[in-house]
């Protein structure tokens, strides 16, 4: 789906001009999202048990060869990792949205679907434009950014932030702003996007995970100190995080 067509559709749902079978067409899309994100689980799952029995070869034989082996083969860890930790946040997100957009729509079954508009409603009466609707657009944003389609993705997210730049979301959006710009190689631009994180959602579970993904890059890049800086704040300011082991690791492997 092109930009164009995503925020013709946002401004569809947004408006108040959607039907019945539209929100229900979304949320159908948002289970099968869902579905794909617990597969990806599973996945990833697989392939970090694959990456640990490899470093236990690796090891072995970095002590003969000398060719950093090891060194590979814990990135590749580490990335899995990153990954299973974005899956499992979207997923719990997605399963939360889906759960309370069916809960509402059994506790009102003879009522208009959220996002709706019956012949006569005026479109900007309150309860029309809603949370709803946010949500519907940022999963069809999330889509676009699974797909690998990064500009049209970007382009979403963005429109997303205009729009809701309050809505509970509103991290997850910019969070992936910044993966959009990371998976595409501009790292210059992910490091800039993941620090707005931070800056603007500090509360949110988003925080340490751009705190994570900055330190990764500064560390690949050879910025040690900003690195272990940047390890550091994920300890000392996310205690309960599920990055702080992670972050841990590396602060050891970076000497600090």
């Amino acid at each position: 789906m092109s930009r164009p067509a995503l925020i013709a559709l946002f401004a569809f749902v947004a408006a108040g001009c959607a039907t019945k079978a539209d929100v229900q067409s979304l949320e159908t899309s948002l289970v099968e999202e869902m579905s794909q994100v617990r597969d990806d689980q599973l996945r990833l799952l697989a392939q970090m048990q694959t990456a640990v029995d490899s470093l236990d070869a690796a090891e072995a034989r970095r002590a003969s060869t000398g060719q950093g082996e090891t060194a590979r083969r814990t990135r590749q860890l580490e990335d899995a990792i990153s990954e299973l930790l974005e899956i499992v946040s979207q997923n719990n997100q997605l399963l939360n949205d889906v759960l309370a957009q069916r809960s509402a729509s059994r506790a009102s079954p003879t009522s208009p679907m959220p996002g709706s508009t019956n012949i006569g409603e005026d479109p900007s009466a309150p309860g029309i434009q809603g949370a709803d609707s946010a949500t519907q657009f940022y999963a069809i944003a999330l889509e676009e950014f699974r797909r690998g389609n990064l500009e049209t993705a970007r382009g979403a997210l963005e429109e997303f932030l205009a729009q809701y730049p309050g809505h509970e979301l509103a991290p997850d959006a910019q969070y992936h702003i910044a993966r959009t710009y990371e998976d595409g190689g501009d790292v210059a631009m992910a490091l800039t996007e993941y620090q707005r994180v931070t800056e603007l959602f500090p509360n949110s579970n988003r925080a340490p995970t751009s705190l994570w993904r900055r330190g990764l890059i500064e560390a690949e890049r050879g910025n040690t100190a900003i690195a272990r800086r940047l390890f550091t704040q994920i300890e000392s300011g996310y205690p309960n995080s599920p990055e702080l082991p992670l972050a841990r690791q590396e602060l050891e492997k970076l000497g600090g």
